[in-house]
């Protein structure tokens, strides 16, 4: 990682504009890194700027943006109409995957290069970069973003703390996934760095109405085989982050080493969410269906098959 760090701050250095892009439909962990990179950057007197979700729906994460606004803190997104690249850097967070990026245009561009991500390796993943870390051991990208924090002996604001050891919580499911040692040591790191307890959890919590209507579909999911439970939302229109919430709640029963969630985002799209304890290697099955993730938690969507279809290859894919 130290060989890492040194050639990607040479990188840095070498370039005056910076733009930074997460996967779509961006999360605490990928955005969240993103947002503290920026801040790393600023410290190195870059000018930078963070490529705009066109989607940004997740409930926590715009209570974190939120909560960095309230504070006067600015977050310099820009939409890809606004941008021209002219001998930049880009540099890609929590994903490898050039069909998951925020933006294919801009990753079509001609610019240098970085990619930075946790997920296992993927199919179609990005290519032709300056450098690249690629690491599926690590929980999270916050980690690997502290990890550098680190190795450039720089400190933020506890604000931005906060914000990642929400994203440090949501990518291990509450440390229970994905994590060593060293996601502790990092966890005490941002910690001792000034986190407002109180706040990163405001960021997680669900009204009530949500968190009952998420239970409604726990109780009726079905078990496939011993300790692997599946719940599908097909009576409504649901997003990635609502799927993984129940595929995460499910992991917290008893017996249950394997969960997935299945349900519809739009008429033609069948979105899977893919949990597992670490002697499963979810992001396998899922790579079935054209998605992928860490080994114990992915993801897919689907646009070719229906969503009974799909649940019929899961319990194949479950009993193989």
């Amino acid at each position: 990682m130290t060989d890492f760090f040194k050639k990607m701050t040479e990188c840095i250095e070498n370039h005056d504009t910076i733009y930074l892009m997460t996967h779509s439909t961006p999360d605490l962990d990928g955005m969240g890194s993103a947002i503290a990179f920026n801040e790393i950057l600023r410290k190195m007197g870059k000018e930078c700027y963070i490529i705009a979700p066109k989607n940004l729906i997740n409930k926590s994460l715009i209570k974190a943006v939120s909560y960095l606004e309230e504070n006067d803190i600015v977050i310099p997104f820009i939409y890809e109409k606004n941008i021209n690249f002219n001998g930049d850097l880009l540099i890609i967070l929590d994903t490898q995957e050039k069909d998951l990026v925020e933006s294919k245009s801009i990753l079509d561009k001609e610019c240098d290069r970085i990619v930075i991500d946790h997920h296992s390796r993927g199919i179609n993943i990005i290519d032709d970069c300056v450098c690249s870390y690629l690491d599926d051991s690590k929980s999270s990208i916050i980690e690997i973003v502290c990890e550098y924090l680190k190795y450039l002996n720089y400190s933020l604001d506890k604000k931005y703390y906060t914000i990642m050891f929400a994203g440090l919580y949501v990518d291990t499911n509450g440390f229970s996934l994905k994590t060593s040692s060293r996601t502790f040591e990092i966890a005490s790191f941002l910690i001792n760095g000034g986190v407002d307890n109180e706040k990163w959890q405001s960021f997680l919590k669900n009204s009530m109405e949500d968190v009952l209507n998420m239970y409604s579909y726990i109780e009726k999911c079905v078990k496939l085989d011993k300790d692997v439970y599946l719940c599908e939302v097909s009576d409504k229109f649901c997003s990635s982050v609502e799927l993984a919430m129940i595929a995460n709640k499910i992991m917290k029963f008893e017996n249950v080493k394997i969960a997935f969630a299945v349900g519809l985002s739009d008429s033609s799209t069948v979105l899977i969410s893919a949990r597992s304890t670490d002697k499963v290697d979810v992001s396998k099955i899922m790579r079935n269906f054209g998605g992928g993730g860490h080994y114990s938690a992915a993801a897919a969507r689907v646009t070719s098959q229906s969503i009974e279809s799909i649940i019929s290859d899961i319990k194949k894919y479950v009993k193989e």
